[in-house]
């Protein structure tokens, strides 16, 4: 085993016992690996994992810990981390990152390559579009729309609908950029 990264060099100077086995641009995956896309950034995960994609890569999801009904669907390629719960017949799309203490309501539908920060918290029938970033401490209330591409900012409090490529902040969330 070992990492993937157009870096060759990125692991120079650590003491671990891994190394970096390829470029994920032009790694071929066999048959038997397994991957794990373990990067903070929606864009980023989307341009490495896709050509991967492209060339048959199997991907996993990582979740220790997780507590959520049998009803709920995860996507392949994310990592959800410990302390993270997910309400009822709630779909969660590929490579979505859910960090640690994070609570996701009901019926919640979150779209691929999104980045949900610690302490999060997902009001019930809420909708996450597609690369959305979700930060640190933010809360969507139940029912609010996130559009595709979106930022909500830290400590946010999301109390109405979020056009998509929107940048939010604040108490209660104001659109502070439109991409």
């Amino acid at each position: 085993g070992g990492f993937l990264d157009d870096r060759p060099s990125v692991l120079d100077g650590y003491d671990i016992p891994a190394r970096v086995i390829g470029d994920p641009f032009t790694y071929v995956p066999e048959p038997d690996d397994l991957i794990v896309c373990a990067l903070g950034s929606p864009a980023d995960r989307r341009k490495y994992a896709e050509p991967l994609l492209a060339r048959s890569a199997s991907f996993i999801t990582v979740y220790p810990d997780l507590a959520c009904p049998p009803t709920v669907s995860i996507g392949r390629g994310g990592v959800i981390e410990r302390k993270v719960h997910i309400g009822t017949d709630s779909i969660i799309g590929e490579f979505v990152d859910i960090l640690a203490m994070t609570i996701i309501g009901h019926d919640v539908r979150i779209g691929n390559y999104v980045q949900i920060g610690s302490g999060v918290f997902v009001g019930g029938g809420a909708r996450i579009g597609s690369d959305v970033i979700v930060s640190p401490h933010a809360c969507v209330l139940p029912n609010v729309s996130v559009g595709d591409g979106a930022v909500v900012g830290a400590g946010s409090v999301v109390t109405r609908d979020v056009p998509s490529g929107a940048t939010v902040f604040g108490n209660p969330a104001k659109v502070v950029f439109l991409a």
